[in-house]
């Protein structure tokens, strides 16, 4: 603002400039204060949104509990495990409920509707653990139509990471199928290697009786 000599020139200023400006400045404190309050409306309804979602997952993870025992009560599982993909995309909720729904129809060899619900979740790009999870239960899947060139394919690139021990299983299982023994057998051997390295691993009784019915057979063609 120009130098004034008097006050009285200065409140003139004053008031002109605010004649000019004064409704935009205006307008601009009420729009800043409703996106103020609009972002915090939109983040209440969001936490609400998520809260629903969580209460959701829990009485999932509870009706699976009760259909592990009782399986007339999957259907309400599955019934949740919709919602939660259905009603919160774009959450890991959906992610989760997708993961179940692919659960549920593999156990009913809906492998069809469990391939389609792993390859969705898979599209999500979801944390590392939740990709190697899904890319193994969708091996296992593939290998159960024996399918096994797309099973490996899904395993490809997948050797790092907590999930290495049941990726490298995961391959054995497959080349046994094919009837690859010695390949498997070195899959298995692998798992085991992988799974020594981890930190409080748990043992895995499954993966040694397969290394050892394979040696066995091995053994047993090399005595011929």
């Amino acid at each position: 603002m120009e130098s004034y000599r008097t006050d009285e020139e200065q409140v003139e200023a004053l008031k002109s400039w605010w004649a000019e400006n004064g409704k935009s400045i205006a307008l601009g404190v009420v729009v800043a204060i409703a996106a103020v309050f609009g972002w915090q409306g939109w983040q209440k309804q969001q936490e609400t949104r998520l809260a629903e979602a969580s209460a959701n997952y829990q009485n999932l993870l509870e009706a699976d509990s009760a259909a592990e025992s009782d399986g007339t009560k999957v259907t309400t599982a599955r019934h949740l495990a919709e919602t939660l993909k259905a009603d919160y995309p774009g959450t890991t909720y959906a992610i989760f409920g997708a993961m179940y729904k692919a659960k549920y129809a593999a156990q009913s060899s809906q492998w069809d509707e469990a391939e389609t619900e792993l390859r969705w979740v898979l599209e999500q790009k979801p944390s590392e653990p939740m990709m190697l999870q899904a890319k193994v239960r969708l091996a296992h899947v593939l290998l159960a139509q024996k399918r096994y060139e797309d099973a490996q394919q899904v395993l490809a690139g997948s050797e790092l990471g907590s999930y290495a021990a049941l990726i490298a299983e995961t391959r054995g299982d497959i080349l046994l199928a094919q009837g690859d023994n010695s390949g498997a057998l070195a899959a298995y051997e692998q798992a085991k290697a992988e799974l020594a390295a981890l930190d409080n691993a748990s043992p895995n009784p499954l993966l040694d009786m397969k290394i050892n019915d394979l040696q066995q057979v091995q053994d047993g063609a090399a005595e011929e």
